[in-house]
């Protein structure tokens, strides 16, 4: 009897309990660590394919537009523009060309059912676009305001840490119906409005600005002849380039550490350690020099 009265007292010294509280608490703590590094790393895996996915589509933008440019090298509204614009850390290119951009509706099936459709013509699907980088300046202000955010200047100090500024940094793309290089490009670069009337004070049916991708750290062009040289911009008004190698970096917000402003300086337009890049060569069609 007294056996099994001791049975049935018997139970877990404090040592016990406190060696069986530690070890679940051990435990606990390392399946939560393991736990958040695993979130930790999801979350910066989908930011990374995030940015990256948003720096192809404004790769594949530029692309569809080269693909449809339509030059006139004897026709002063339709030449191409380019300027080399190196920075203290990287490539700020800008580019600007007329093309075919998509428009809806389409101008040929408006024409034919304007009529019954359409108080007024159709758009010309012919535009001018222009490719730059400028300040980042947010959707719904380029909405509101008759404003063209100003290219892109490196005013840094040398040896200025420049990861906050990087992330300041937007690629723009203008489209618009006048045709005019200068009267398209002076609005950006100079003026900083919306032009309404050309040159002949007709008014201009259509001027718009849109961002493309942000946090921009090079945009990078380069330009190849029919012999294989190349150029850092184009100027020759008697030609066109073959091929327009096309490189854009994007910051990568998961950097651990910023690279100093002088290997930019040094090396302008090279890929940035620390930075989502994605480059193509585009071979301008035979068609696209409409003088020929």
């Amino acid at each position: 009897m007294r056996n099994l009265i001791e049975k049935c007292e018997s139970g877990l010294t404090l040592v016990e309990m406190l060696t069986a509280v530690t070890i679940i608490v051990i435990m606990g703590g390392t399946t939560y660590a393991v736990f958040n590094t695993a979130i930790k790393a999801y979350h910066k895996t989908q930011s990374k394919l995030i940015k990256a996915q948003s720096c192809r589509v404004a790769m594949d933008q530029l692309v569809t537009d080269l693909r449809q440019i339509q030059v006139d090298t004897s026709d002063e509204m339709l030449v191409l523009f380019s300027e080399d614009r190196p920075t203290a850390f990287g490539e700020m290119d800008i580019l600007s060309f007329v093309t075919l951009v998509q428009t809806d509706p389409d101008p040929f099936v408006a024409e034919v059912d304007a009529p019954s459709i359409l108080s007024t013509p159709p758009l010309s699907d012919v535009r001018r676009v222009a490719y730059y980088v400028g300040l980042k300046v947010p959707t719904e202000e380029l909405r509101g305001e008759n404003l063209i955010p100003p290219p892109y200047t490196a005013a840094q100090e040398p040896e200025q840490d420049i990861s906050g500024q990087e992330e300041t940094l937007t690629l723009y793309r203008i489209v618009t119906t006048a045709l005019n290089p200068e009267l398209a490009i002076n609005a950006f670069m100079n003026t900083g409005t919306i032009p309404t009337v050309d040159e002949n004070g007709t008014p201009i049916l259509s001027f718009e600005v849109k961002t493309l991708v942000n946090g921009i750290v090079n945009f990078d062009l380069k330009y190849v002849d029919e012999e294989g040289q190349p150029y850092d911009f184009w100027d020759q008004t008697d030609a066109i380039p073959m091929v327009v190698q096309v490189l854009i970096s994007i910051i990568d917000e998961d950097r651990q550490e910023s690279t100093p402003i002088q290997t930019f300086a040094q090396n302008p337009g090279v890929m940035v350690p620390g930075s989502l890049t994605q480059s193509t060569m585009v071979y301008l069609p035979a068609s696209a020099n409409t003088s020929r």
